[in-house]
This record gives C-alpha cells, structure tokens and sequence, in this order.
C-alpha cells in the first residue's frame, strides 16, 4: 500500500517542486543525478534533511543499480541519453554517475503516495520497474508528448488520466482548502510539475480513449493541421478555462490514477 505522505520526485533539479512538496507537508525522496544540483538542494533543504522530511539520492535511475554510468549535462535539463540531453543541437559535458532502481527505491523508502519522473527519456527504466511491482502510487506523473506513456501506464493498471500542460502552469494556482496536505502558496513556473493529486482539475480525469483525443488535438494544433481561425479560437478558449490540449505551445506531463482512487476518501 501507498504511504500516504511519502512522494518521490524523480528528476529533482532546481528543487522547486521538492520545495513545494514540503510545504505542504509531505516526507519527500529526491533522486538526482547531478551533484552541482545536489549540493544546492542539501544547502536550501537543510533543516528538512535534519528532520528526516527529505532524502536526497544524487543517483540516476536506471534499469540495474549500483553501476556506474555515463551521464550528459546540460544548463536547462540533463540526460542518460545523450540523444535526449542534445535533442535541440546544443552540445552536452559528460559526467559520471551511479544507479538506482525504482525497485531499489520502493524498497528502501515504500511506495510513494504520488511518484513524479521528470528524467528527460529514462522514463521507460522507471516504467519497467512499475509494471513488475506489486504495489503502485496512486499518482504518478510523467512527461508524454504523445501520450505513449499514458498507453503504458494503462497497461500497468492505471485508468484515469489528466493532460498537463506545463508551458502555463501559471493559469493555475493551489486550491483554498488544500485537498492534497496542507495548503502551500506557490508560483508556479516551467521549472515546477505544478499541481498533484487530487488538486488536479477534478473533472479532468478522463479515460485513456479520451486522452488519446485530446493528445491528437494537441498535436494537430502544434503542426498547424487546424485552420488558424479555428486554432485562435482554441487557443483563447484554453486559456479561458485550463484546458492546456487547446493550447499548442508548451509541453506536456501526463498524470496518472484509477476511477478507484478518485473515488476513495482519505
């Protein structure tokens, strides 16, 4: 079973949202390969790390623990693969770093509540690690361009999805009463995942058919398939109501649950 206040933020970089996680009350685990990175965070987070509110593991996730491996740097974001570090043409420094599993982790932590991976195309090494375990989040959170990954969360088990557009998480804002922990101020920037949970849009969620559209649209948006007066229409009508499919720049995270979950009281 989930721990109800444990999340693990897969991908931890800046600490904006481990920050946010904190705030709001919850333990948190923090992977992260960098050590620039790492340092930062043991300095900021400080007093969480002495309360046992936060770990920080400065390893990658990976299909094997405890090996070494090749790990490429970039300012704004940082990959196992190289392909993912350098996908605009920008050249990457290598580092190396060590491993870990989601299974490792689960073992040594338990199974978060909510799990966010933001792990610029490892996250098929987490995906693995997820179908073969017994116990799953009841919220997981990825990045999913195309909702690929939502197909593989579906497989897993997973049934209610919710597409987030995180190009305009500034559209958002934390509900007052929280419905996740406590209530937690909070800006919301391209450097944070945004909200969580149940703090997500309640009548989002929609089945994986659904989502599937929505991605479609999205898409179609992006590539200029849609008639321009059409997609300006979207496009003010996304904005208006934080429907983030209708609105073609950004990018996109993918949030994961059941219909059992939603429908659970804590």
């Amino acid at each position: 079973m989930a721990t109800r206040d444990l999340i693990f933020d897969l991908g931890m970089h800046d600490g904006s949202d481990t920050g946010f996680y904190l705030r709001k009350g919850f333990r948190v685990i923090a992977v992260e390969a960098r050590p620039d990175c790492c340092a930062a965070a043991r300095q900021k987070f400080g007093e969480a790390i002495a309360d046992g509110r936060l770990v920080i593991v400065e390893r990658a996730l990976w299909h094997r623990g405890d090996e070494r491996i090749a790990f490429y740097l970039r300012s704004d974001w940082s990959s196992a693969f190289r392909e993912a570090a350098e996908r605009d043409g920008v050249p990457s420094s290598t580092i190396e770093v060590p491993t870990v599993t989601l299974a490792e982790l689960f073992a040594e932590f338990g199974v978060p509540y909510y799990l966010k991976c933001d792990i610029e195309g490892a996250e098929h090494c987490l995906l693995g690690d997820l179908r073969a375990s017994a116990q799953r989040p009841a919220f997981v959170s990825m990045e999913d361009p195309n909702g690929a990954a939502a197909q593989q969360l579906a497989d897993i088990g997973y049934d209610r999805f919710q597409m987030v557009n995180q190009g305009h998480l500034r559209l958002f804002k934390p509900p007052r009463p929280a419905r996740e922990g406590c209530y937690a101020d909070a800006d919301f920037t391209g450097a944070h995942s945004g909200l969580f949970g149940r703090e997500l849009e309640p009548r989002r969620w929609v089945s994986l058919a659904r989502l599937e559209e929505q991605m479609r649209l999205w898409q179609d948006l992006r590539s200029g398939k849609v008639n321009p007066a059409i997609a300006f229409a979207y496009r003010r009508w996304g904005k208006l109501t934080r429907r983030g499919w209708l609105i073609p720049s950004g990018w996109a995270d993918v949030h994961a649950t059941t219909a059992a979950t939603l429908t659970t009281s804590d």
